[in-house]
């Protein structure tokens, strides 16, 4: 099937903007990809528009063995619809797949989705799947069961941790059957990256069947490569190659096996033992000793992954907004980047463009500037501030809380210390204490889009919006961001949205964290994941 018309022209402008240097080649496949376009029309696309780089041959491929992977524990029940930490995404993603597979450079490649477009407002899109997929129970995949999967994740009334993506874009009852391969996604309002939200970035939204009952640990289904086949909670998973997958010459394994741990060292011995052949995330703090092991090898990606750390803008001293941008000015990033993970991670700048966003806008970079702080505190009227900061045990962030505390001193702040473990500090119903506290330190997964963050963080009615900020600019902005498909606009929309944001420092976003994967030597065919997600489709033991 071609390209629509409506494709063939946005192609088209892309290529005049990667031909006039207004965009990337990495924007230029994002971009093209997230519209649908087919790998034939981009490869004819980029015909002149810079040559693609030569690729390195790989060895002959092992069809055997069984993979050993060290992970954190599902903390509840494994159901795809609620699950959130990743122990349960990693044990669904070998199952069961998504609609999309977004890469670690941000394209998306087709899954059980061969196909997709937008109309020209990017408010519906058509989504065909493909033929000859059957779940391990032998359904055959059809437009009921992605029907079923997306009212699932939408409906108010379940526990879906999907729906804060899709609030406000796509509602429940708003998936229309156009075939029996075929369907349309009517959403709310146009939203251009709409592709991402059913890609593996919005991790609950596998594909089940549409008589799926809510008991995936009893009757685990699904199209994926492998096959669940027993579950000890806290202690191990074990998978097995699916015979009936609709690639037909993958998985190259015979099996997969997870072995759970709660912390990290663990996991690090038995990876430096031989005991297990890769981790699923390795943080740099707690990982240190593999990042220089002969056996090992740690694959690196960028992501978007980062610790914010908010200041309420409805409780004093936050109100004042120089009293925002005098903290923000107190930071050595680049020396927090080198100390906390020796220079594996990126700079950030206070608003949430990524530098692995294709297209994000160049600002002034903030730097620190002790003079500048102690005139705004002074001008705030708060010469001698006195905080409470709160935060996790969680990788790095007690080590940053440190380092901001003594950062802060030499302009007069005074930055008391208030740690909290990671379940007191998310809490539950009406006590959350990180959408609380005047200041604290929040960590954020990656995401593939910037509106990942700021709808549901940054909007006034964004139900994370631990910093309370309202600002009717930005979320006017914010809308005529996602609605835009003119790559050139966009930008523009973007820069706006970034100085807005910096500007008024809701949030401190101090960096961006790189996502390492260490694997042993033999271990062929894993990429890094900006999200830690797992794909062991193509992955071999040599």
């Amino acid at each position: 099937m071609s390209d629509s018309h409506l494709q063939h022209e946005l192609g088209q402008h892309l290529r005049e903007e990667l031909l006039a240097g207004r965009i990337s080649r990495r924007e230029f496949l994002r971009s093209a990809t997230a519209f649908g376009l087919s790998a034939g029309a981009i490869a004819a696309l980029l015909a002149g528009g810079g040559r693609a780089p030569a690729l390195a041959q790989t060895p002959p491929v092992k069809r055997a063995g069984t993979i050993r992977v060290a992970l954190v524990p599902p903390t509840a029940a494994v159901d795809p619809v609620t699950m959130y930490d990743a122990g349960a995404i990693a044990v669904v993603q070998q199952v069961a797949e998504y609609l999309i597979w977004a890469e670690k450079d941000l394209r998306l490649r087709p899954v059980l989705a061969t196909r997709w477009e937008p109309d020209a407002q990017a408010r519906t899109w058509t989504f065909t799947l493909r033929d000859g997929v059957t779940f391990s129970t032998g359904r055959p995949l059809g437009a009921d069961d992605v029907i079923a999967t997306f009212d699932r994740l939408t409906d108010p009334q379940t526990k879906s941790a999907a729906r804060s993506n899709f609030k406000g874009i796509l509602s429940k009852g708003n998936v229309e059957k156009l075939a029996a391969n075929r369907v349309a996604f009517h959403l709310d309002r146009p939203f251009v990256d709409f592709p991402y939200l059913l890609s593996s970035t919005n991790y609950n939204a596998v594909v089940l069947p549409q008589p799926y009952a809510g008991d995936f640990e009893q009757h685990p289904v699904g199209t994926g490569p492998f096959a669940l086949t027993a579950y000890t909670p806290k202690e191990s998973a074990s998978f097995k190659r699916n015979p009936g997958y609709w690639q037909k010459d993958l998985p190259y394994l015979e099996g997969v096996e997870f072995r759970f741990f709660a912390e990290i060292q663990p996991q690090v011995l038995a990876l430096q033992a031989g005991a297990v052949d890769m981790m699923l995330a390795t943080p740099f703090q707690g990982s240190q000793a593999v990042f220089t092991d002969p056996n090992i090898t740690v694959l690196q990606t960028s992501s978007s992954k980062h610790r914010a750390v908010h200041m309420r803008v409805d409780t004093a001293p936050f109100t004042d907004k120089r009293v925002r941008q005098a903290l923000a000015l107190c930071l050595d990033r680049p020396g927090i980047v080198q100390g906390l993970f020796q220079g594996r991670a990126d700079v950030g700048n206070d608003e949430m463009f990524a530098p692995i966003f294709p297209g994000s806008p160049t600002i002034p970079q903030r730097t620190q500037n002790y003079a500048v702080a102690k005139q705004l505190l002074r001008e705030a009227g708060q010469a001698d501030l006195k905080v409470t900061l709160t935060y996790e045990v969680y990788q790095e962030v007690p080590q940053y809380a440190v380092f901001l505390q003594q950062m802060m001193k030499p302009a007069g702040v005074t930055v008391t210390l208030d740690q909290m473990t990671q379940a007191a500090y998310y809490g539950s119903g009406s006590t959350q204490p990180w959408l609380q506290v005047p200041m604290g330190i929040t960590d954020w997964a990656s995401r593939t889009v910037p509106s990942q963050f700021i709808l549901p963080a940054y909007t006034c009615s964004g139900v994370w919006n631990s910093a309370h900020w309202c600002n009717k600019e930005y979320d006017d902005l914010a809308e005529q961001y996602d609605a835009t498909l003119d790559a050139q606009r966009r930008g523009s929309i973007a820069r706006k949205l970034a100085v807005l944001q910096q500007d008024a420092t809701p949030a401190i976003i101090g960096y961006w964290i790189r996502a390492p994967r260490a694997v042993r030597k033999r271990v062929q065919g894993v990429e890094p994941n900006g999200s830690d997600f797992l794909d062991l489709t193509r992955a071999s033991l040599a």
